[in-house]
């Protein structure tokens, strides 16, 4: 379920913001340039990403003023003012002090937003972060004119909505359909495009030089080299003018730009915050799976006709949940006639294989059944990964009242 969104007020404009989670600190995340909060639960990589987050914390996320369900006008809007509705948000959700984290644009904020409020913050992290969103002889690492202006023309002459961006910013989005189809439809509902421009042009603007030695919390820096986008030595250069600044290069394998939360980011908040690298393993675990099909069930309606086969069913199925419970498998999935089900112990999932191919044997049909162990994403209703598909292809090529399993079963 999308979480519920709250309003901020903050000087006559409405800042929407959802909270996420419990835990042992606020954690207030700005949205990058452009935003809709209600989107980012239709990406996995979206939502994957807060579920890990909200690990850590009281997660606060919030729209920026000009995008999403925020207030979208942005006369007089200024640096100060975006710092001005992060605090805003934070007095809303009854957080007092917060480590804030931002990518990019809202990186920059937050760094801002602890310069001016240094009571309410207690760290910031920032990633892909630069003090001067622009180019000038002290700071040659910002946005260059050139890629100014293409950046606007692409916004204003109908890149925008189009999913554009991604692609000309992040190559690696090109190969991936699905998210550049969301980011299209994510760009028209986070803004129009003269808004876009216009966040921009205040993204480039920025300029934090004069606020940098005010800042006395901590501070992460986070940097991946991959990225094309952000020079490393523009991040090396703000991290040196801060008094206590960590500066983390990394490499992910992961898309820029698709979610903006992954896991190789997650694991650096958690042990910038706690010394630490388990929130993004959280809701991995290693199980064993087990998949059953029963065998020749269209031939068996038809034989038997469907009223007979719906009641043969049921108590198949009665007998699958009655082994389930007493060999301690969870029962995941039914589709059609089958069952996906996890153990603990690839032993217990083993003798209920068998006693569930003897069970069946008993009222007359047949199942095949395949067991595979692996790593698995656990989610509230599902589990997710390879292995699953693994242990349905282990099962597909079962014989009749056969019970395969792989190596992983037996060494585990």
């Amino acid at each position: 379920m999308i979480p519920t969104t709250h309003y901020a007020n903050s000087q006559g404009a409405d800042i929407a913001y959802k909270v996420i989670g419990e835990g042992p600190r606020d954690i207030v995340f700005t949205i990058p340039w452009g935003s809709h909060l209600d989107m980012l639960w239709e990406l996995p990589e979206w939502a994957d990403g807060i579920q890990q987050m909200s690990h850590l914390g009281r997660l606060i996320i919030f729209d920026m003023r000009g995008s999403g369900l925020s207030s979208r006008d942005l006369t007089g809007i200024t640096p100060e003012r975006r710092s001005d509705d992060l605090i805003a948000v934070m007095d809303a959700a009854d957080s007092i002090k917060a480590v804030l984290v931002g990518w990019v644009d809202s990186g920059a904020i937050a760094l801002l937003t602890a310069a001016r409020h240094p009571d309410r913050v207690t760290a910031v992290i920032a990633g892909e972060s630069l003090a001067v969103g622009h180019r000038d002889q002290e700071h040659p690492f910002g946005v260059d004119d050139t890629t100014r202006e293409m950046m606007r023309e692409v916004i204003t002459s109908g890149g925008w909505g189009q999913g554009l961006l991604p692609k000309v910013l992040v190559p690696e989005l090109a190969r991936t359909p699905r998210q550049i189809a969301w980011w299209a439809r994510y760009e028209t509902m986070a803004a129009t495009p003269s808004a876009a421009a216009q966040l921009f042009e205040m993204n480039t603007d920025l300029d934090l030089r004069q606020f940098l030695p005010q800042i006395q919390a901590p501070v992460l820096l986070i940097h991946d080299i991959s990225n094309p986008l952000v020079p490393v030595d523009g991040v090396r250069w703000l991290a040196d003018r801060l008094p206590r600044a960590t500066l983390k290069l990394i490499k992910t394998s992961s898309v820029q730009g698709s979610g903006g939360l992954m896991e190789d980011f997650i694991e650096e908040f958690e042990e910038f915050l706690d010394g630490t690298r388990v929130a993004g393993d959280a809701h991995r675990q290693v199980a064993t799976l087990l998949v059953t099909d029963v065998v020749g069930s269209t031939e068996t309606a038809a034989r038997d006709g469907d009223l007979s086969w719906k009641h043969l069913l049921l108590a198949h199925r009665q007998a699958v949940r009655l082994s389930l419970t007493r060999f301690g498998g969870t029962e995941i999935d039914t589709a059609g006639d089958g069952f996906l089900a996890r153990f603990v112990l690839p032993s217990s999932a083993l003798r209920c294989a068998h006693e569930l191919s003897a069970e069946a044997s008993a009222l007359g049909i047949q199942i095949r059944a395949g067991l595979h162990s692996g790593e698995v994403l656990l989610e509230p209703s599902n589990v997710v990964g390879i292995a699953v598909h693994i242990a349905a292809r282990v099962a597909a090529l079962a014989q009749p009242g056969d019970v395969l399993f792989t190596e992983t079963v037996r060494s585990w």
